[in-house]
């Protein structure tokens, strides 16, 4: 019995911390779904706005879609921005935070966005290829050789990484290396005339 007991003692503070999402909340976002699927991204706004909360993590989240659809980028970035700070951990937010970020290319803040991400999921798929193509452009080979690498020890068979790292190798003039991964990369997509290209010049 005193087993019991102290099971719902626990249960009761977890209990207390969901509230209840209400009718007009669940409405605003269908509503504001039918608007987008209509490309009619005022009326979506409208829609979430009417019941906008700087508590919500959720609308906070959908205004900053809504804003980057709508090509209002900093406002984007704004609403990103808190719900990040509703959810320190949310490596969703970051991840959308990216998306105005780059229209606007606010590379600096991005760069830190996506380091911040991988202190939280280091292994997060999306945001080491991010960062692997950031250091690619930077020219910093061993740099977005790292980051790939980590990602194809789990995915060894996934096309753009292994594709960027034939770049990336071919780049640091490790020839044999770079031949191996557009040969990969031709395995997985064998009618890419570009890598035919690039492997008949290796």
């Amino acid at each position: 019995m005193k087993k019991y007991i102290f099971i719902f003692i626990l249960l009761i503070p977890i209990q207390g911390y969901c509230q209840n999402i209400s009718d007009q909340v669940i409405n605003a976002f269908s509503t504001s779904y039918a608007s987008e699927s209509v490309k009619d991204y005022d009326k979506a706004i409208k829609d979430i706005k009417q019941v906008y909360s700087d508590k919500s993590y959720e609308i906070n989240l959908r205004l900053g879609w809504l804003y980057y659809e709508d090509k209002n980028y900093d406002q984007s970035i704004l609403y990103y921005k808190q719900a990040i700070k509703l959810k320190p951990s949310s490596v969703e937010a970051m991840l959308g935070y990216a998306y105005p970020a780059s229209a606007i290319q606010k590379w600096d803040e991005l760069f830190a966005m996506y380091q911040k991400a991988l202190t939280i999921d280091p292994n997060n798929a999306t945001v080491n290829y991010r960062l692997a193509l950031m250091f690619y452009y930077k020219k910093e080979f061993g740099n977005a050789e790292k980051q790939l690498a980590r990602n194809l020890e789990h995915f060894p068979f996934d096309y753009d990484n292994t594709l960027l790292m034939a770049q990336v190798k071919l780049a640091m003039g490790k020839i044999s290396d770079s031949k191996h991964y557009y040969q990969k990369a031709l395995l997985y997509n064998p009618s890419n005339d570009e890598i035919k290209k690039v492997l008949s010049k290796l």
